[in-house]
């Protein structure tokens, strides 16, 4: 039967009070509808669908390009904390004034063994030391000699540092001190930081 003589018996149907003005206009919009999509060519159908899936896909790398860009270290961190895999902490290179101390966080995901690298790129030697957030406080107050500190990092009057060495997970500090005086001293050192954590 054609969209014709559907409209044609709907109308004789609602004209002899067997359908209500409202289920008329429902039926009539319904085989209206029908006749639309049937009428469309097939070609037109797979048109529409491949331009929808052509918008997915690209709306799909823009959110892939903007969670790289955003969030996608710190998103890949998480990641790899899950599955215990390595993880690069810190890679930055810090300045230091002279005869000042400058303690950078960084926080392990989980208990591992820790890489720090450090090199002074222009500057004075430093001392090094890891330790946790309670010893701020004596450092702040000048007692360096009552810093507790994991021991197996400490280095002093260094250029060139690398040290590995368990740690727990959790926040520690990083902490580089120029003690240099005088004429002997730069006005700053630059020094380049790099915290690795594996397993």
């Amino acid at each position: 039967m054609g969209i014709a003589e559907d409209l044609k018996t709907l109308q004789d149907l609602h004209e002899k009070g067997q359908l209500t003005d409202a289920e008329y206009s429902t039926a009539k919009a319904t085989a209206l509808a029908k006749q639309s999509n049937s009428s469309q060519p097939a070609g037109a159908k797979s048109l529409i669908g491949r331009g929808t899936m052509a918008l997915i896909a690209i709306a799909l790398l823009f959110v892939g390009f903007t969670w790289y860009k955003q969030g996608g270290k710190a998103t890949g961190q998480m990641l790899a904390a899950a599955v215990h895999a390595p993880i690069e902490l810190t890679n930055e290179v810090q300045n230091l004034p002279a005869n000042s101390w400058k303690a950078i966080p960084f926080t392990t995901a989980y208990a591992g063994s820790v890489t720090i690298k450090i090199r002074v790129l222009h500057g004075n030697p430093l001392d090094v030391l890891v330790t946790n957030l309670d010893q701020l406080n004596v450092m702040k107050s000048g007692a360096w000699q009552s810093v507790l500190s994991y021991t197996d990092f400490a280095a002093q009057k260094t250029q060139v540092y690398q040290r590995t060495s368990s740690l727990p997970q959790g926040t520690c500090y990083l902490v580089l001190r120029d003690t240099s005086l005088g004429i002997l001293s730069s006005s700053a050192t630059d020094v380049s930081i790099d915290i690795q954590l594996k397993p």
